[in-house]
């Protein structure tokens, strides 16, 4: 038989409340320009979006929603274009064209799914269709038809589905009541193969647009509400200056304050937005320390960036401790050639009620420019760019090729431009090439490891002129933050500009990042970019600068660059070794109350000094639920999905987090780790059963998302069938597993004993976890009670390691405990 599912990514069908409803219910109207944005995002925002939406106060707030709206799914996320949103506006045009709008079923379907392969009158037990016809093509895996019901009185036509209306397309396909185009005859034959129950699902995914990854519950409104124009009470002066290279759209914001003000205030909170007419483009926060250390006439400044054209600036600053406010307003036009200063002052409106005009002001003051004389300098020299491109692909392995992209420096003299790049791995020496193309071949093991890909641009004489580095397999969820400036061996002396790369989970934000002068905070920037100018105090030599990020979890991140220093730091490597480890008796019950006294731990057959052995069932968990979606647990899968969702309603602590992670021929991210449940709910009701079993590849995907974790890990996996149609192998999967250091629970299905049930018994064995092999569903409710109680009677055991063998060796540990009767399980090992 011709597989009849529609492929799309695993959807979600949820009844949404009417835009009426939703609006009645959130108090007072929206503008109509947002009920209007409502409209047309409709088959594509989901419910809590739209209740989120519906419930902000302020256009700032909804304009900075929907551009998330649009980041969140935009496929290439590192291009500037949005390919997302403008398929999705052009769609849109299309759609109004034909159809008049979105309410029409045809519309809707078009939107989410594009143009059909064919569109054909027909008529079935006597009722008129249009049927759609949508062939093999990206996002759409098989043969698929929809037939749409036109509406007798002219309205918007329905696509059909299953015990909905009067007719019975099915039945009357299969007892050959249906008539039209010669070329309809497939599409007869597909509605008596698929039958209702496939045409329900493949008729509500169409309909039903594909769940963008969680991000509601980050999205925090503005700090501030739009500036007015009130008096001053907080003495200071509004600048600004743009200090890059020519059409770079840099602008450096500078507020000046008194120094009364300087010597009672130890913070500031600094906020606001920048309109291009009615539009916000850009809003901003921060917040800045330490102010008594500052001499006077040293301003708060930060950057942004901003496309050429004319702006208004708005600035709200605050001193909590007071309570004092100053709010400032400037027009400014940020030129796209060699103009320095192009600030602009809005004067009092015009007799009779016209346009306020504009004229120009006085530039900023010399000795406020002075003080950013040598960040200045870096930032208007030409500078050649280098650039590593990664293969295309989520997970690496074998030989593969990068190339490493120069960028010329214009106007810069041949000397100072890149003759040849350097590359290295891990820290290690590859290769120099001499002249373009800038590439290497590496071959990066059997398995996906992380491994860190360097390449520096050189000018004639050997100095690194631009530099870049590639993270090659760093886990869905690394969190990792360094200081590109300044850069170690150079010398500042009265300023210089902090600027921060933060690389976070996908699926979380960073919530801000705190800059440091040695001890000192002195900014906390909340939005990218993470870019600061710093003046240096006139007083002791500042040692570092710090960077600090947080991410809205609460957990941090953090880098260091010291300053002006003759050589740099030497590292002291201090290898510790945390393993989670069960103690129980044989038939699995565990064992509590035990101390250091009663563990022994060998590496490599050497016994090691512990430092620390305590219970962690109060320690956070990491947990990714993998389920298997193929074809063969179709009767299983509602059941497999319940019970996994009960088990984390149960299990999940507030600083838990769990995430979803469906496969068949490949694997999926249905929720990223969260702790709501309302999400991973979800994710388990969008989950579908078709294709084949990629088990290896898809264990290997999931132990890649949990890299760069750390603390109590663990994968539980749920499949009633082999592997079918991975890339990689059984070898690959354990190795990666033995490098992840995390716990793998199985649980299969109704597998018969061989070979499957030995690899996934050692597979769980090896990595501290459990197996176990069931014949029916009922069972799971025991299963996952026992996997709960597992995780939360562990022992955490610390030591360092004493072992001098190479890192790239894998290390074998026992776990002894001095108990009669008494068990210890945990990994067998590891990789430093």
């Amino acid at each position: 038989m011709r597989k009849v599912l529609l492929g799309l990514v695993p959807w979600l069908f949820v009844p949404c409340l009417s835009l009426s409803a939703l609006f009645a219910a959130a108090g007072p109207p929206l503008p109509e320009r947002f009920r209007a944005w409502l409209e047309e995002v409709d088959p594509l925002i989901t419910q809590r979006e739209r209740e989120t939406f519906v419930a902000l106060a302020a256009d700032v707030d909804r304009e900075a929603f929907i551009q998330r709206f649009w980041d969140v799914r935009d496929p290439y996320p590192e291009t500037p274009r949005n390919e997302a949103r403008e398929r999705w506006e052009a769609r849109l045009t299309e759609a109004r064209s034909r159809w008049g709008g979105t309410r029409d079923d045809r519309s809707r379907v078009f939107l989410l799914n594009g143009e059909p392969d064919s569109i054909l009158a027909a008529r079935c037990d006597g009722a008129p269709l249009e049927l759609w016809t949508y062939e093999p093509r990206f996002q759409i895996q098989f043969h698929t038809v929809l037939a749409f019901v036109p509406d007798p009185a002219g309205g918007p036509s329905r696509l059909w589905q299953p015990g909905k209306g009067g007719l019975d397309l099915v039945a009357a396909a299969r007892d050959r009541k249906c008539e039209g185009d010669p070329r309809a005859a497939a599409a007869f034959v597909w509605l008596r193969q698929a039958g209702a129950a496939v045409c329900d699902v493949v008729t509500k995914r169409a309909l039903t647009a594909a769940r963008p990854r969680e991000w509601v519950s980050e999205f925090h409104p503005a700090a501030t509400a739009p500036v007015r124009r009130p008096a001053a009470t907080l003495p200071a002066r509004l600048d600004f200056d743009f200090p890059g290279r020519p059409g770079d759209g840099l602008v450096r914001v500078m507020v000046a304050l008194d120094d009364s003000v300087r010597n009672t205030a130890r913070e500031m909170i600094l906020s606001g937005r920048v309109l291009r007419g009615a539009q916000t483009v850009d809003a901003f926060r921060y917040r800045f320390d330490g102010l008594p250390s500052v001499s006077a006439g040293r301003p708060l400044a930060f950057e942004r960036r901003l496309q050429p054209g004319r702006y208004r600036l708005e600035v709200k600053m605050e001193a909590p401790a007071s309570g004092n406010v100053y709010e400032g307003e400037r027009d400014l036009a940020v030129p796209a050639n060699a103009v320095r200063v192009a600030a602009l002052a809005a004067a009092p409106a015009m007799a009779g009620g016209g346009a306020p005009a504009v004229e120009p002001i006085e530039p900023i003051e010399p000795e406020i420019r002075h003080l950013f004389t040598e960040v200045d300098a870096e930032l208007a020299s030409p500078r050649p760019g280098l650039r590593l491109d990664a293969p295309s692909g989520q997970l690496l392995a074998g030989t593969q090729s990068f190339e490493a992209r120069v960028e010329r420096a214009a106007g810069a003299a041949e000397e100072t431009q890149i003759e040849r790049v350097a590359f290295s791995l891990d820290g290690k020496p590859l290769l120099t090439r001499n002249h373009p193309p800038f590439t290497v071949q590496i071959d990066l093991g059997k398995v996906p490891r992380t491994h860190r890909l360097g390449a520096q641009g050189l000018d004639r004489g050997g100095h690194v002129l631009a530099s870049d580095e590639l993270v090659l397999n760093a886990g869905g969820q690394r969190f990792a933050v360094h200081l590109t400036e300044p850069r170690p061996g150079r010398t500042y002396r009265q300023s210089l500009r902090a600027r921060v790369d933060v690389d976070a989970p996908g699926d979380r934000s960073v919530d801000r990042v705190e800059l440091y002068l040695g001890d000192q905070r002195v900014a906390t920037l909340y939005q990218p970019p993470f870019v600061q100018p710093m003046v240096l105090p006139d007083t002791a030599a500042v040692d570092y600068v710090r960077a600090v990020a947080y991410l809205n979890d609460g957990s941090s991140a953090e880098d260091l660059v010291l300053l002006n220093a003759s050589a740099p730091a030497e590292k002291m490597e201090i290898h510790l070794v945390e393993l989670y480890t069960n103690v129980g008796d044989r038939s699995g019950r565990p064992f509590e109350g035990l101390g250091s006294g009663d563990f022994q731990v060998f590496e490599d057959g050497v016994r090691q000094t512990l430092r620390q052995v305590e219970r962690v069932d109060d320690t956070p968990l990491k947990l990714v639920t993998l389920v298997d979606t193929s074809a063969s647990m179709q009767p299983r899968l509602e059941a497999a999905s319940r019970t996994a969702l009960d088990f984390l309603r149960q299990t999940l602590r507030p600083k838990d987090q769990a995430a979803v992670i469906s496969f068949n021929k490949a694997p999926h991210l249905a929720v990223g780790l969260t702790g709501d449940l309302a999400a991973l709910a979800g994710g388990f009701d969008g989950l579908v059963a078709d294709g084949e079993t990629a088990l290896w590849d898809s264990l290997i995907f999931s132990l890649n998302y949990l890299g760069g974790t750390s603390g109590q890990r663990a994968i539980l996996l749920l499949s009633d069938g082999e592997d079918h149609n991975s890339r990689f192998h059984f070898d690959d999967a354990l190795e990666s597993a033995r490098r992840a250091g995390l716990a793998v629970y199985v649980m299969g299905i109704d597998l018969p004993r061989g070979e499957a049930t030995e690899r996934l018994s050692r597979l769980a064995s090896d990595t501290g976890g459990r197996s176990f092999f069931v014949k029916g569903m009922n069972e799971l409710p025991g299963i996952y009670s026992a996997i709960e109680k597992d995780l939360r009677s562990r022992y955490r055991i610390t030591y360092q390691s004493s072992n001098t063998r190479p890192a790239e060796a894998f290390r074998a540990v026992r776990v002894q405990v001095d108990k009669p009767g008494m068990e210890a399980r945990t990994i067998s090992g590891y990789y430093p």
